[in-house]
Formats: structure tokens, C-alpha cells, sequence
């Protein structure tokens, strides 16, 4: 990786985050970067994200192809687990029934491990049956010592309608 393609990529996904806590994830993530090199999971220390503890999770790669990725939840913070209504911690992914969406998460995970960069959006909870709520989310590539990308470390923030609309106007964000 290159430096400066790496920093100006990071500086365009920082200036999309418009939740203060996954910016601060964000900024964390990077100042344990080594030489441009995606930090592992050693490098992650709870301890030190205990505020955000909560909205976290890890995910393993389990396997990869070209269309789809498998991914097996390591760690789910407690308000994933209370806005999504289920335990999520040990199982795939690919055991949740994400209708539509199910693609866009594809999408997402492909953007992360395939292509090796940070990824962030925003999606109604309505595959969870909660249409009001929204789910301003943030994945981020976690290597091992070779460099290959193995974990992603995810951060979730969950808004209900209006002020989720009113948090992405500031931001001239459009959600859907």
C-alpha cells in the first residue's frame, strides 16, 4: 500500500462518519497501523474502546469467493444484540435471513476484505422489523502478520427515524 493513495482514502471515509464514536474507532484503527499495514487483531486492545464495547463486533473469514463472503460473528457488543433481538456471537452471518438486503451486506464485506479498504453506510433495520430505526455502520479490515486480510472490525450505531434524518441532513447525507 501506498502511503499517500492510503491516507487519501482514509481521509474520504473519516470525512463520511458522521457519528462521533466511529470516527473515534476510526482514528483508533489507524494509530495502530504500522508502516501503512492494516493492524491485526493483537493490536485491538478492548480495554482501551471500553465506551464503544457496546456497538462493536469481530467477524472471522471463514471462507471467500468472488460473489459472496462467509463470515462467522466472533464478537457482538450488547446493542446489537438488543436491537437485532438475537445473540449473534458464534454464529454466520449467512443464518440470518436479510431478504433485500442481503446483497448490500455482500457488497459491503466484498468492499472491505476483496478490495482492502474501510467501508461505511447506512441502511434501515427493516430485515429486523424495526422500519423506524437506522443503522449507521462501519466495518473495518483487521490483517494477520502476513497482511492478509482475516477480520473485520465492525461498529454499529443505531438512530431512530428523525434523528437519523436530522443527523445525516447535517451531514448532506441522503438516506433512504
Amino acid at each position: 500500500m501506498e502511503e499517500a493513495l492510503l491516507t487519501r482514502a482514509d481521509q474520504a471515509i473519516r470525512a463520511q462518519l458522521i457519528v462521533p464514536e466511529q470516527r473515534e474507532l476510526f482514528d483508533y484503527w489507524r494509530s495502530k497501523s504500522v508502516d501503512g499495514a492494516y493492524p491485526t487483531r493483537a493490536d485491538i486492545q478492548p480495554g482501551e474502546l471500553r465506551a464503544l464495547l457496546p456497538s462493536l463486533s469481530l467477524l472471522d473469514i471463514v471462507a471467500e469467493t468472488q460473489d459472496t463472503v462467509r463470515l462467522r460473528v466472533r464478537l457482538a457488543g450488547t446493542r446489537l444484540r438488543d436491537y437485532f433481538g438475537v445473540e449473534m456471537t458464534g454464529h454466520f452471518l449467512d443464518e440470518y435471513d436479510l431478504g433485500d438486503q442481503a446483497e448490500y451486506w455482500n457488497g459491503a464485506y466484498r468492499e472491505v476484505i476483496g478490495a482492502g479498504r474501510p467501508a461505511q453506510g447506512v441502511i434501515a433495520l427493516d430485515a429486523w422489523k424495526q422500519p423506524n430505526v437506522f443503522q449507521f455502520w462501519l466495518r473495518l479490515p483487521l490483517a494477520d502478520a502476513e497482511g492478509r486480510i482475516v477480520m473485520v472490525l465492525g461498529h454499529d450505531a443505531f438512530l431512530q427515524s428523525e434523528k437519523a434524518h436530522a443527523l445525516a441532513e447535517r451531514a448532506n447525507l441522503r438516506i433512504a
